[in-house]
């Protein structure tokens, strides 16, 4: 009986944890997230086998894993592509990757059962405010939280520009405890916790308004902001290309065509991936190459470019994966370098003191890391637009959004190269985990991706046009593909830019408290009527 409880209660947390990621991107069956977690719940606090707390990390684990390892499948191709690594040792990177993740949401039902068996606190209550914490302090290999379930569900995101993407999870756990709790008070017999139950209905239902109230308002204000067109270019280009783009002129050259429509059509800003000229630009180059070089960037377009380039320093040879701006005048009017390369892709750590690792992933820590946020500014008939530039997954980053806040941009642009990940859901993610940067700080936001997902998303989170993900390796075509949208020039100062990450660090502090009293008096109910 006792081996039949067990492989139920695995088989429950497993089961949840696929339905978690279905229920993000690209799968989208985003109304799952309100209602997988429950079950989870009730096998950690139900403590499995003879009550022991240790069943409930266990089946935490298991969910988590699960979850982990549905959504991040990516991970095996990808470092088959970029490190040249063999199926298994893919394989084992990942399975190392993911069991690290899962440790997030073990813990999260190991200190969940303990608070639970400990006080008087509703679970509807106690685990938003644990979930959030543990989130919180834990670092996510690749920024993904709970969050991104919902990246395309504009009223639930709204919260965000108040509390971040921790705001969203506790919603969504929020929702999960309050099931939780009302469904055991029916299975069990036992009084309905109807004051909990509507103050968490209350909070929902308080939370889902905002953001509908705050859709409305934001897009009248969208509406009445100076727009500037933008046309964005997706060479759809491999790590070693092919066909018609198999050489760096023939790159560039493809780049300036569909540079040369978008201005055509109108565009006043013309947005490059992350990457794309394919030539090494000196640091202290401060124009354009002259008129009939072949490495010249802009040819046949007037309009200002941002771009993505190898920068190189002349003197000591150090080399930076950077973003410029020409102007009309062909001349330099900006730079950034990038801060914050992909771990385990653009930086490995400990890479220059363990050959081995150099010698299997020899591409990888080739660029010298930037120190700074930056703004490229450029005059426009609407005025001056400053520009906050990122680069690959820095837009993921809540705490990158808040450095590039304080500057105070009107406009955000990515570039990015997700060529490694090919046509999966990775590119799907790292587009859903970037528009919360949108709301975080009220700006719209361009993105130029080399092989997709390019996209336009305004400044409530919605993405009113994008690019599909190709992957040059085996797609029968890789015509390039262009965006021509206009975007709103804005600028907004927002609680959660202000203020940080408040929200988190409140539901860390609250959890330390119910901890620590728990450990005060062991044996007593605390913290509760």
């Amino acid at each position: 009986m006792q081996v039949s409880h067990r492989f139920f209660s695995a088989a429950v947390a497993i089961s949840c944890g696929l339905l978690l990621a279905l229920s993000g991107t690209n799968f989208d069956l985003w109304p799952l997230a309100w209602i997988a977690w429950a079950p989870v719940m009730a096998v950690a606090l139900n403590g499995g086998i003879n009550g022991r707390i240790g069943n409930a990390a266990l089946y935490g684990f298991l969910s988590g894993f699960a979850a982990y390892a549905g959504s991040c499948y990516w991970l095996i191709p990808y470092l088959q592509r970029f490190a040249s690594l063999s199926r298994s040792a893919a394989i084992l990177i990942f399975l190392v990757v993911v069991s690290y993740q899962a440790i997030a949401w073990a813990l999260f039902c190991f200190v969940l059962r303990h608070l639970h068996d400990r006080t008087r606190v509703p679970v509807t209550f106690l685990a938003p405010v644990l979930f959030v914490a543990i989130e919180f302090a834990m670092p996510n290999v690749f920024g993904a939280t709970l969050a991104i379930t919902q990246a395309w569900v504009p009223p639930a995101i709204q919260i965000a520009e108040i509390t971040g993407p921790p705001g969203v999870s506790f919603l969504l756990v929020l929702g999960n405890a309050a099931l939780y709790d009302a469904a055991r008070a029916w299975r069990t017999g036992t009084r309905l916790p109807v004051r909990s139950l509507t103050a968490a209905i209350g909070v929902l239902a308080a939370c889902l308004l905002f953001g509908v109230v705050r859709i409305q308002q934001v897009r009248a204000a969208r509406e009445a902001a100076p727009k500037l067109t933008v046309g964005v270019v997706q060479a759809n280009v491999g790590t070693s290309a092919k066909g018609p783009l198999e050489d760096a002129h023939q790159r560039l050259f493809a780049h300036q065509q569909a540079s040369a429509r978008l201005e055509l059509a109108g565009a006043n800003l013309i947005v490059w991936p992350e990457l794309a000229y394919p030539y090494e630009f000196r640091r202290d180059q401060q124009q354009d190459r002259l008129l009939g070089d072949l490495r010249r960037v802009r040819a046949g377009v007037r309009a200002p470019v941002i771009f993505g380039a190898v920068t190189v320093d002349a003197d000591s040879l150090r080399r930076y994966n950077s973003v410029l701006l020409l102007d009309r005048t062909d001349d330099v009017r900006g730079r950034y370098d990038k801060n914050i390369p992909l771990i385990a892709g653009a930086h490995i750590p400990f890479y220059e003191r363990l050959p081995f690792i150099r010698r299997l992933v020899p591409d990888a820590n080739r660029f010298e890391r930037g120190t700074d946020v930056a703004l490229l500014s450029i005059d426009t008939k609407v005025g001056t637009v400053n520009i906050a530039p990122t680069i690959g997954f820095e837009d993921t980053l809540p705490s990158f959004g808040r450095r590039l806040a304080r500057l105070k941009p009107n406009l955000i642009v990515n570039l990015s190269n997700d060529v490694w990940f090919g046509n999966t859901s990775e590119p799907w993610q790292h587009l859903a985990l970037s528009i919360f940067r949108t709301v975080e700080m009220r700006l719209d936001l361009v993105r130029a991706s080399n092989t997709g997902i390019s996209a336009f998303v305004d400044s409530t989170g919605r993405v009113y046009a994008k690019t599909s993900a190709v992957d040059p390796a085996g797609a029968a075509s890789t015509d390039v593909d262009t965006l021509l949208q206009r975007v709103a020039i804005q600028q907004a100062q927002t609680v959660y830019a202000t203020f940080g990450e408040w929200f988190g660090i409140g539901c860390l502090i609250v959890s330390a408290i119910l901890v620590l009293g728990t450990f005060r008096s062991p044996d007593a109910k605390v913290l509760g009527p």
